[in-house]
């Protein structure tokens, strides 16, 4: 789901556990198949998603979906994702702070690149944005999602920092390092 499983707002009763068994059946039991080899667009200057995509590929593959990885460097990437030259692509998602997949999973989302449309998914992100019941609206979402789901989060990471006001002077992190310099901050305390 694509929410961190730290957050109390993390439906772990719809948890399944992962069985490679149960993928290969699922994937057997499709009725069509992709006529052609799919695939499956990594940045080549990350050899981990490089490695992962490639076992990715390999554990379709093996489950009678032909699939490649194909590694490009992030110029030629990006632009593949721009022209919606791909099956599937293995990337890295920054979500804002409040976790919002609008970006990813709504119609015309600036992070949504496989241009993945689907007026009930729109309607549930709605909800949470607006919902008092958080909680409930991610459920129903992600309840949804276990059935069309058009991504497959592999991994959540955390790299923000939140400070009050006036605390911290000069911080001006890059989007992966957020206390980049942080020697060259001023640190304002206040004495009890």
């Amino acid at each position: 789901f694509p929410i961190s499983q730290a957050s109390p707002l993390y439906p772990a009763e719809l948890e399944t556990a992962f069985s490679a068994t149960a993928f290969s059946d699922a994937l057997a039991a499709c009725e069509e198949k992709p006529a052609h080899t799919l695939r499956l667009l990594v940045n080549s200057e990350n050899s981990f998603k490089v490695s992962m995509a490639q076992q990715i590929a390999a554990s379709f593959t093996a489950a009678g979906v032909a699939m490649k990885a194909v590694s490009l460097p992030w110029e030629e990437y990006t632009a593949a994702l721009a022209a919606k030259s791909f099956d599937l692509y293995y990337g890295e998602v920054r979500l804002t702070a409040d976790w919002n997949p609008a970006a990813l999973l709504a119609t015309g989302g600036s992070l949504n690149y496989g241009g993945w449309s689907d007026l009930q998914c729109d309607r549930l992100l709605e909800t949470c944005r607006t919902s008092t019941d958080r909680k409930a609206a991610l459920n129903a979402l992600c309840r949804y999602l276990q059935t069309q789901a058009p991504i497959l989060p592999v991994c959540f990471e955390t790299v923000s920092a939140l400070y009050e006001s006036d605390v911290l002077e000069g911080l001006t992190p890059p989007a992966a390092e957020p206390f980049y310099d942080l020697p060259g901050c001023v640190i304002h305390l206040k004495a009890s």
